[in-house]
């Protein structure tokens, strides 16, 4: 997997359409579901990506621009950001945080979290609000996020002057700069540990959230949250919290996107002779329109019975029917068919 090309990570091509990115993505994110990979690191990064590969594919403006650019947001590119860039590709060499310059690293940011929501298939289908309880790490009460003692300070790093990072050279003219060994880039050393939290600056709290949930909402799909996963040791900032929807299957109904899909058996009758019948959705009942000679396997379409995006979308309830035959017909049944053979045949 190219984990630098969206298409690659969603294993389509430059010309799929909407359904077939929405067919992929559903595949992939079914099969790296933290529910089928328990503690599986691996498949949650994937899931990560996936999840951020499609955000952008969806979505055709971004789609555009990183088609043409590389990157869903070309006007947030400039020249600060290159500065970013670089420290992620020398992160992935043994923690280089620099390239030929010197500059403090500062604090780390916090943990992401993740955690997943189970919903009904009437809650993902209308939306609803969750109530979620969960711990993360907090900053420190009694040292104020320092990690020292009350009554203490931190001393600056010996090792790297306070910066956080140490030069390396590698060979000739090129130096960069690599994370301090003896700090860890914090920039600072800490002689007497805070009791609370053993000098990492963090406690860990229980905290309440809740989470609005949209109309339409996939198992699977996944909602970022910026900021609320754990807090960064040393003031660093707070990691995002994503939350992953895990929707129980109806015993009647299946969800495609916004359309809503069934199966529903006819009287042989109204196949043959037309007519109306009553069809369950998940808006109540409503009246379907059966033609003369309908065959079994028709799909018909009742408009605007399935989800109701918030943007405006309406999808619809799309009915299979089938011809419903009796095991045991009655004598009486049974002469009325015989003379229909007779006549048709």
């Amino acid at each position: 997997m190219a984990e630098n090309d969206y298409y690659s990570v969603l294993g389509v091509s430059k010309s799929s359409t909407q359904d077939e990115l929405k067919r992929a993505y559903r595949n992939l994110a079914k099969k790296h579901h933290p529910d089928r990979n328990p503690g599986s690191k691996e498949s949650e990064e994937k899931l990560k990506r996936i999840n951020e590969a499609y955000t952008v594919l969806s979505d055709p403006e971004k789609r555009s621009n990183y088609d043409r650019y590389g990157t869903a947001d070309f006007q947030s590119i400039n020249m600060d950001g290159f500065g970013d860039l670089f420290s992620q590709i020398f992160r992935g060499f043994g923690g280089f945080g620099g390239f030929g310059q010197r500059g403090r690293a500062g604090p780390p940011p916090g943990r992401t979290l993740r955690i997943t929501i189970r919903l009904t298939f009437e809650e993902a289908f209308f939306g609803t609000e969750k109530e979620l309880a969960f711990k993360r790490k907090e900053r420190c009460e009694t040292c104020g996020a320092s990690g020292a003692q009350p009554g203490t300070t931190p001393k600056r790093c010996p090792t790297c002057q306070g910066q956080g990072q140490v030069m390396r050279s590698m060979g000739g003219f090129m130096t960069v700069a690599q994370t301090c060994p003896s700090c860890r880039g914090l920039g600072e050393i800490i002689d007497s540990p805070c009791k609370t939290c053993r000098g990492t600056g963090l406690q860990s709290k229980r905290m309440e959230l809740t989470v609005p949930i949209p109309p339409g909402v996939e198992d699977s799909m996944g909602q970022r949250i910026q900021g609320g996963g754990d807090a960064g040791a040393r003031g660093g900032l707070n990691g995002d919290l994503i939350v992953i929807f895990s929707v129980k299957r109806h015993k009647q109904f299946v969800r495609r996107g916004l359309h809503v899909y069934m199966e529903m058996d006819i009287p042989f009758s109204v196949a043959v002779l037309g007519g109306d019948v009553d069809v369950p959705t998940m808006w109540g009942t409503s009246k379907m329109k059966i033609k003369k000679g309908t065959k079994g396997g028709t799909i018909l379409r009742l408009r605007g019975k399935g989800v109701h995006a918030q943007d405006g979308r309406q999808g619809d309830q799309r009915v299979r029917v089938k011809i419903h035959i009796p095991k045991k017909p009655t004598k009486e049944q049974k002469k009325y068919l015989e003379s229909f053979a007779e006549v048709f045949d």
